[in-house]
């Protein structure tokens, strides 16, 4: 869902109740449902999945995932190779350690983005993405497309890359890839948002302009339910979210600068 211009500019008063105690909070309302990592999900297992679509913060998915973890709690967490983390140093052994607490480590798929965008080829990339976090220990048997805002002003769904996940979505018109890849060939059981469900919630959805909280979800007895949360929008205050964007500008005006004459 394409998020409104206020919620991008305004972020740390738009999600201020976006904190990890706010977080924790509602892991706790999770006492007696049976949450289990979407690939378990998938197979009928537990009665409640949580996602993590890990867009651009590695280090806040890490907080959630110790929060889970110290409750009992198994999620998914879907890791970008698009992200800037993906080309730190540490990247193996952090998205190691997520596994070690027991969560599952999907791979977020960006690959028609990588196409259409950056001209490279989703086979290779996609082969080379898995490569790295299998060869490093990391079991990933599941996939789950990107809302890149690139579909937004493309057209396009990343999940058009891969046969049977393909169906079109509404609002995003251009279905034509170079090649069509078999998830079963490259090891992918699962897609995320094909997994069947009595109740879905997204904190990238909006009610009344404002960023949809996983607090104000009704948690429905007997009804199988999914919840994704991004670790992007979450933080330890509200100064925090404040430090964050001033950070965020501040990289953004050394970028427009131009480059010293020689």
């Amino acid at each position: 869902m394409r998020e409104p211009l206020s919620s991008r500019l305004l972020f740390p008063w738009t999600e201020r109740r976006f904190t990890y105690a706010e977080y924790e909070r509602f892991l706790d309302r999770l006492a007696g449902r049976e949450v289990v990592p979407l690939r378990e999900f998938a197979h009928g297992a537990g009665d409640l999945a949580l996602r993590h679509d890990v867009d651009s913060r590695l280090d806040s998915a890490l907080r959630l995932a110790e929060f889970e973890h110290a409750r009992g709690l198994r999620a998914t967490h879907f890791v970008l190779n698009t992200a800037p983390y993906w080309n730190d140093d540490d990247f193996v052994p952090r998205v190691r350690s997520l596994q070690e607490l027991g969560h599952e480590v999907g791979f977020h798929n960006d690959l028609v983005t990588l196409e259409r965008v950056h001209g490279s080829d989703a086979r290779p990339a996609l082969e080379k993405a898995l490569a790295r976090l299998r060869g490093a220990g990391i079991e990933v048997t599941g996939a789950a497309a990107h809302g890149s805002p690139w579909c937004h002003r493309l057209g396009f769904h990343n999940n058009y890359v891969f046969a049977g996940w393909d169906e079109p979505v509404p609002g995003f018109p251009s279905t034509e890839v170079p090649q069509k890849l078999d998830p079963a060939e490259f090891g992918l059981e699962y897609e995320a948002y094909h997994v069947p469900h009595d109740v879905y919630f997204s904190d990238s959805s909006f009610v009344h302009g404002r960023r949809a909280h996983p607090a104000d979800l009704p948690l429905q007895p007997g009804k199988r339910t999914i919840v994704l949360v991004h670790p992007c929008h979450w933080d330890a205050s509200v100064a925090a979210k404040a430090r964050r964007l001033a950070s965020k500008v501040a990289r953004r005006a050394r970028a427009r600068q131009p480059a010293p004459r020689r």
